[in-house]
């Protein structure tokens, strides 16, 4: 039986995709539907009310629904804008018109040239095809060698095929634009769904595990994606559960999983435990000794605790789904050559954060300070849960 597995079922009353590993939970994702959301999507959009002074501009995508845009545009405008974030906390949805088209391989966006590499990797130690560069001066494009480009050998091949395929999509959405009534959906990602299933089998996900019918429907499905189709099952085991004496999500134990990843605190198999105090302005995570084996208050023992304390601090952003500026007070060290020892497990646990999470510094006062890219929600607010305070 595979100790790497997603779980995919009905709770309460939403759809919640668990990773698990061994025992633990290493992500959480929630939808409210199976539908998917409109992120990725690209329409013909009309520019309304402008912002004065703040260099924004009201954009209607619908008859019904509107978005904003960073940029002052003149009311009336009909373009192609892609629905770049959902609204947070009562405010619209955000809009650009620096439009995105993500593949397996690269990831092409409009309207600046440049080539780079994913953060998690290089290409084959730095060295960039000739061939990508010129393909994005050519075109106009920003290109991202995804990890995969950049890990899997022999995959120039694929890379060339998907670029000429994104060169596609955007020649239909310009095409389209000007030849399409206002509110026409130009363009269409992979549901928001089956990116995050895709993303799972990368991390090794070796099956799928479903008690819903309409779940297994969804994954059974076949979707369009950039050079053919993309089938799941043909990736990735998916196994129907159907025992009626015991839930999916009991199995599995959903509640205390959830509960952890809701709670202020965590513990720590050292003993030690992590705080977490959300506030309006940024994320405050403490590290507390408690009962650990870094009470001893020897050099080793608290670099231990504190190496121990970075990993699952990792894990914790990124179930709890945690934005914005986060500071970290571990326990304090006297060595500088400790604090470089902190400094690099923090960098090499948050470089595995699918979402772009970054070590901005270790401060005078010794508190850490990360950056993570704001995705949607957290997990208590897309719960609608308060946090646990255990």
């Amino acid at each position: 039986m595979t100790e790497n597995r997603a779980v995919f079922t009905k709770y309460e009353d939403r759809y919640v995709l668990m990773h698990i590993v061994g025992n633990k939970a290493e992500h959480i994702y929630v939808y409210p539907d199976l539908e998917g959301g409109c992120i990725g999507n690209v329409y013909n959009c009309v520019a309304e009310k402008r912002m004065e002074n703040f260099g924004k501009c009201f954009v209607r995508y619908d008859r019904k629904n509107s978005g904003f845009i960073n940029k002052d545009l003149k009311s009336g405008t009909i373009l192609p804008l892609q629905y770049k974030k959902d609204g947070i906390d009562g405010k619209q949805p955000l809009f650009t018109d620096k439009i995105s088209i993500e593949g397996e391989y690269v990831v092409a966006t409009s309207g600046h040239v440049f080539v780079k590499t994913s953060r998690k990797a290089s290409y084959d130690n730095g060295r960039i095809p000739e061939s990508v560069i010129a393909f994005a001066k050519e075109n106009n494009l920003g290109i991202i060698l995804r990890t995969k480009a950049c890990t899997e050998t022999g995959c120039d091949k694929q890379v060339a095929e998907e670029l000429e395929a994104i060169k596609g999509i955007f020649d239909d959405i310009n095409s389209g634009a000007s030849h399409s009534p206002a509110y026409t959906l130009l363009y269409s990602p992979l549901p928001e769904i089956i990116k995050d299933i895709l993303y799972l089998i990368d991390q090794g996900v070796g099956e799928i595990v479903t008690d819903d019918e309409e779940i297994k429907e969804t994954l059974s499905d076949e979707y369009p994606g950039i050079t053919g189709p993309v089938n799941i099952t043909d990736r990735v085991s998916l196994r129907f559960y159907d025992d009626k004496m015991l839930a999916l999500s009991k199995l599995y134990s959903f509640e205390a999983k959830i509960s952890e990843a809701l709670s202020r605190k965590v513990y720590l198999k050292s003993g030690a435990c992590i705080t977490f105090d959300h506030t309006e302005a940024l994320t405050a995570v403490d590290v507390n000794s408690a009962s650990s084996k870094g009470a001893d208050g020897s050099e080793e023992s608290i670099l231990s605790v504190n190496t121990e304390a970075a990993v699952e601090i990792a894990r914790q952003l990124r179930l709890r789904n945690i934005s914005g500026t986060i500071v970290i007070d571990f326990i304090n060290m006297e060595s500088d050559d400790s604090y470089k020892k902190l400094e690099e497990v923090i960098k090499d646990s948050i470089i595995k954060d699918r979402i772009s999470t970054t070590l901005v510094d270790i401060t005078k006062l010794k508190l850490a300070e990360l950056t993570r890219k704001r995705t949607g929600n957290d997990l208590f607010t897309v719960l609608k849960r308060e946090q646990n305070g255990r």
